[in-house]
């Protein structure tokens, strides 16, 4: 390596000192002659200078000779890929644009779902808030009843409820029943076909989160699970209800002294304020609008009607004399045609004849108010109670009277003492239920009520 650079540099002095020797350059003028000498380093840098100058003067022509060439080269280059950017944009832009438009109607889609499963839930929370009020008398007073006959050995003949919500069948109607179905404590929960407990709406509404949580595949399931869930929850209300109002209807009909219609007539609830012109159902819903929303609106119009007439019904049995007026009893004498007991002649006895100690409470069996609080010849000492809807009731021969004309008095509030008083031959209390005028059989009452009054305590 360093003997080939020592023979490069002996080549460059060699080329110097062959071509670029001092010289000099002779000038004659007016006679005379003078000369200028050139080293061999000027002479080199006057080469230098040359050659940068004909090498520039060589690039500048052909700049000018091909610079339109090379403009409009470059200029073409430029539209290319001005082209290409775009081409690139408007592909990008038409992605954009058809993702967004996908988007706006995944989000109205999904906005109707969800506006409508939230209406559906409105009405389903107003049918359980309805359901709820219907049976708040019916339930306080089996809760006064149970309260009244705990402990006491013979409360409602042993028997227990019929009215049960989540019975296995439809079945026939307690009318024509010979075994009595057991009543679940505490309050009636719907149960959706097909679940343990429920619908779980929460857990519907949040899922699980599996890592596609957020994927449309998922949120449409999980909306279809609850629209399914909602409708689940409206059968199986619309199915209770039915069964429990033939069930209520039945129980008023074992009284054979009241027809439904005409107890019920007076209970429709009013309201206080409203209006509109009318539409019939059809043309409302072409007006709307056909679909499953109104299929659901309509079920749960019916299911809403179906709650009205329940609580209409569950509000007249609560005004009937269906409970037993003692806490303990037994029976000495039934209505009906029978040998009096002070002649031994046939007669027909207008009431009940329960046997109890002496000054036992004796219990209004419905809520009403006093019409008659004093000595009524045979009764002896009598309480007479308007119930409304037609309905009085009389307890005779009492020792005592808790009560007064004119008060309103509660289920199972007390109106008096068992005793002997009047056409009497021992401690017991006559006990009568009248309707519309006409003295009826009270253990049919009292057997209806075995069906609403549950053996508790």
């Amino acid at each position: 390596m360093h003997h080939r650079g020592s023979g490069f540099g002996d080549a460059v002095r060699r080329f110097a000192r062959h071509h670029y020797v001092e010289r000099q350059i002779y000038l004659r003028s007016h006679g005379q002659v003078q000369f200028v000498s050139l080293s061999p380093l000027t002479q080199a840098v006057f080469a230098g200078i040359a050659l940068f100058f004909f090498g520039w003067v060589a690039f500048a022509s052909v700049n000018v000779v091909f610079k339109e060439q090379i403009i409009a080269s470059k200029d073409q280059r430029y539209v290319k890929m001005q082209s290409a950017y775009e081409e690139r944009m408007a592909e990008l832009q038409s992605a954009y644009d058809q993702l967004n438009g996908q988007l706006i109607i995944s989000q109205e889609r999904f906005l109707a779902t969800t506006r409508a499963l939230e209406n559906k839930h409105r009405q389903l929370t107003q049918l359980m808030t309805q359901r709820q009020s219907a049976g708040l008398e019916l339930n306080a007073m089996r809760e006064r009843y149970a309260a009244t006959t705990r402990g006491t050995g013979n409360s409602a003949q042993g028997n227990t409820i019929l009215m049960t919500m989540d019975h296995e069948s439809d079945g026939p109607g307690i009318a024509h029943t010979t075994t009595r179905p057991q009543r679940a404590e505490g309050d009636q929960t719907f149960v959706v076909d097909g679940a343990d407990g429920g619908p779980d709406i929460a857990g519907l509404a949040g899922g699980a989160h599996d890592g596609h949580n957020g994927t449309a595949s998922q949120i449409d399931a999980r909306l279809t699970r609850l629209d399914r869930a909602q409708q689940g929850l409206i059968n199986s209300v619309e199915e209770t209800t039915d069964r429990k109002i033939r069930e209520l209807k039945a129980i008023i009909g074992m009284t054979d002294v009241v027809d439904v219609k005409t107890l019920t007539k007076n209970k429709s609830p009013r309201s206080a304020a409203e209006g509109g012109p009318f539409l019939g159902l059809e043309e409302g819903e072409a007006l709307a609008g056909a679909g499953d929303e109104n299929d659901f609106s309509r079920q749960v119009f019916r299911v809403s009607q179906n709650l009205r007439t329940m609580a209409n019904l569950e509000s007249s049995i609560a005004r009937m004399p269906l409970a037993e007026p003692l806490a303990g009893y037994h029976e000495t004498s039934g209505f009906g045609p029978r040998v009096d007991p002070f002649n031994g002649k046939m007669a027909f006895h207008a009431g009940l004849d329960l046997a109890t100690d002496y000054g036992k409470p004796v219990l209004a069996t419905a809520p009403g108010t006093v019409i008659f609080a004093d000595w009524k010849g045979a009764y002896g000492r009598m309480v007479e109670v308007d119930l409304g809807n037609g309905f009085h009731t009389r307890y005779g021969h009492l020792s005592r009277i808790d009560v007064k004309v004119g008060q309103k008095i509660a289920f199972r509030d007390v109106v008096g003492k068992v005793g002997s008083s009047g056409r009497s031959s021992g401690p017991h209390l006559h006990y009568e239920v009248w309707f519309d005028g006409i003295v009826r059989d009270p253990s049919k009452f009292i057997e209806a009520g075995h069906y609403v009054f549950a053996k508790q305590g």
